[in-house]
């Protein structure tokens, strides 16, 4: 049995002891992204091909949330190698683990990292391996019809200049968008396609959206990788 089935099943055994409760994940249903974002994707060109993107933000706070959110209901996006760098003190990456080396592939979970799916979306991201930017692991994310997000709190400057980067792959469309538009607004065969960046206190929820219990923001990881696993099979 691989490591991240293990993981999955565990958690899943918590549903069964009644520890973990599968209905207070309200069901998404083409759920908007979180506001507030310094980079947002939709309505430019989705590229198969690892691709670099980049933003720029001055510090307002000691601490900073670098936050990025995805979704991708028909497919999935493979995003790797996070940076955040002091342009003004000319700084290396301030991100902890930033090639996902200390994940437990196959799962949402990473010390350094935080996950969240306060939407309840289903097929949700887990850390994968040699998808990323040349050949190191990455975040594989297939959230469906709303954003999931993963977290990382750096200290930050007051009134420097920072820079956010990293590398992304597409697939499942032509052109990154919000929100499904084709008409189908509860599993994957929307075309809400998606990725965000944020730098800021923490991720705001989605407006008109109902978050759930920030007790329950943790623990979607083994049903996300459950989810995954499922899912890829079937695409197989």
């Amino acid at each position: 049995m691989t490591v991240r089935l293990r993981v999955a099943l565990s958690l899943l055994c918590l549903v069964f002891l009644g520890l973990l409760t599968p209905s207070a994940f309200a069901s998404a249903s083409n759920d908007g992204p979180p506001g507030g974002a310094i980079l947002d994707l939709n309505g430019t060109t989705i590229y198969g091909a690892a691709t670099y993107y980049f933003v720029d933000f001055t510090g307002a706070l000691s601490n900073t949330a670098i936050t990025f959110a995805f979704r991708d209901d028909p497919s999935y996006v493979s995003f790797s190698d996070p940076s955040v760098t002091d342009l003004t003190t000319s700084s290396g990456n301030l991100l902890v683990d930033p090639d996902f080396s200390l994940a437990i592939i196959g799962t949402s979970a990473d010390p350094d990292w935080d996950y969240a799916n306060i939407y309840g979306a289903t097929y949700s991201g887990v850390f994968d391996s040699g998808c990323g930017n040349g050949g190191s692991n990455c975040w594989y994310d297939g959230s469906v019809q709303a954003y999931d997000a993963i977290s990382q709190t750096i200290p930050t400057n007051v009134g420097d200049e920072y820079q956010i980067s990293f590398y992304l792959s597409g697939a499942g469309g032509s052109t990154y968008q919000d929100l499904s538009t084709n008409g189908d607004t509860t599993d994957t065969g929307g075309n809400g396609i998606d990725v965000l960046a944020y730098a800021q206190g923490g991720l705001p929820p989605a407006s008109g959206a109902t978050p759930e219990p920030s007790s329950l923001l943790l623990l979607g990881t083994g049903l996300a990788a459950l989810g995954g696993l499922v899912r890829r099979k079937l695409r197989a």
